[in-house]
């Protein structure tokens, strides 16, 4: 039972974590007045915040027992079907930030170590997206809108061939029952929250574009500037806009 109690426990404190830093975030006053267009999904309602925050509570909490059960039942089988797996599922989003030109982070550092501190903030942020579902890392200047809701979508894929591979009729609905309940909620939580930040959850932009779009529909220095934090190849396709202001 202490195994089942303590892995139980570990699961909803990282789940409220991360639920609670999506909040916090978002609900933030200096966020929101820099970032309009990203910070302010939350209602205005304190009741319908607690029953976003519960949501979001729960998308963690589910992704994480996704998670957990597929990479117990493929380690079981072999090392190497989850490596197979989840390290596809790495290399996936590598690719695609790769092609699209968005491997750079938001970090200005350059060179060398620019290229590495890319490659490692990438990797974490993949990795706790995966794991945590916080939706603050949907940013453009992190995972990106579509690829955070893609990522729920990968997990239940990953949870029913997990379930399927191993054959148990239990498991089949444990985890497939997880999976529905899953969606259910992430599409709830998209009707309770501000309407018009439903798109940050699907937005396609790299995050030269997120920046570009920022500094040219900003309504005030304060806003422009926060362009300027960001490592300069993420706004060299508007240097000459910055330069006029």
């Amino acid at each position: 039972a202490t195994p089942v109690v303590s892995l139980t426990s570990s699961i909803l404190t990282t789940a409220f974590i991360s639920a609670q830093i999506s909040h916090e975030w978002d609900a933030s006053e200096e966020q929101r007045r820099k970032d309009p267009a990203f910070y302010g999904y939350l209602p205005s309602s304190l009741k319908w915040r607690g029953f976003t925050l519960l949501q979001l509570f729960l998308i963690a909490s589910l992704n994480l027992v996704i998670r957990a059960l597929s990479f117990v039942i493929l380690s079981q089988r072999s090392i190497s079907m989850v490596m197979m797996v989840f390290g596809g599922e790495l290399a996936l989003y590598f690719v695609v930030k790769i092609l699209r030109g968005d491997f750079q982070t938001w970090v200005p550092i350059y060179g060398a170590p620019g290229i590495f501190a890319s490659f490692l903030m990438r990797l974490l942020i993949k990795l706790s997206v995966d794991w945590t579902g916080c939706a603050h890392f949907r940013h453009q200047q992190e995972v990106g809108g579509v690829y955070w809701s893609f990522t729920l979508l990968l997990t239940c894929a990953i949870g029913v061939f997990a379930a399927l591979s191993h054959g148990d009729r239990t498991l089949i609905m444990i985890i497939g029952g997880s999976c529905a309940v899953l969606l259910v909620t992430y599409a709830l939580f998209l009707a309770s929250i501000e309407r018009k930040y439903v798109a940050t959850f699907f937005d396609t932009r790299t995050a030269s574009e997120y920046n570009a779009s920022c500094f040219l529909n900003a309504t005030s220095d304060e806003m422009k500037f926060e362009t300027l934090k960001v490592n300069e190849n993420l706004w060299r396709d508007i240097r000459n806009d910055i330069k006029a202001w």
